[in-house]
């Protein structure tokens, strides 16, 4: 998982209140062989949401995938962007603060796929991750950080 975020450094501007400008998160998954083909289908959607505390701050569009190997290891990419407004509240303000004093904090992540079990009639199936540690870097324009530590699992929500 890798984030970026623009901070609010414009003094003058009338949405001063607001901590961050926008976040953008991309999150790179890695598909078991095992679940290729049997729990997850060879084509289909992936929708990813990204929370804080619980707190969902941005959810994906859904993206469309094709052409998986089955019960080979896979990667998908996805992303999410949230907006000054969605993050002007405590949670932003918490985010910022947080950064700021120990450059590290953790974001959560829940996943949205097409299922493909034959036990099941939903058409999706759900992930929930563990949280992501990520190390920020702080910059003059961007706030940048990358993943450290050891790579979430995820585990089915039903």
């Amino acid at each position: 998982m890798d984030f970026t975020a623009e901070p609010n450094n414009n003094k003058t501007s009338t949405q001063y209140h607001l901590p961050l400008v926008s976040a953008r998160w991309d999150l790179l998954i890695r598909l078991p062989g095992e679940l290729v083909g049997n729990d997850i289908c060879l084509q289909g959607n992936l929708q990813a949401s990204f929370l804080y505390k619980n707190v969902t701050l941005a959810t994906s569009s859904i993206h469309s995938y094709e052409e998986l190997e089955r019960d080979t290891p896979q990667l998908l990419s996805v992303s999410a962007v949230a907006t000054g407004e969605d993050l002007s509240g405590a949670v932003g303000k918490e985010i910022m603060e947080a950064i700021k004093e120990r450059n590290e904090l953790q974001f959560g992540s829940r996943l949205s796929l097409t299922d493909c079990r034959e036990e099941t009639k939903k058409g999706t199936v759900s992930y929930e991750c563990d949280e992501a540690k990520l190390r920020f870097e702080l910059g003059s324009d961007q706030i940048k950080a990358t993943a450290f530590g050891d790579h979430p699992n995820c585990i089915i929500k039903e």
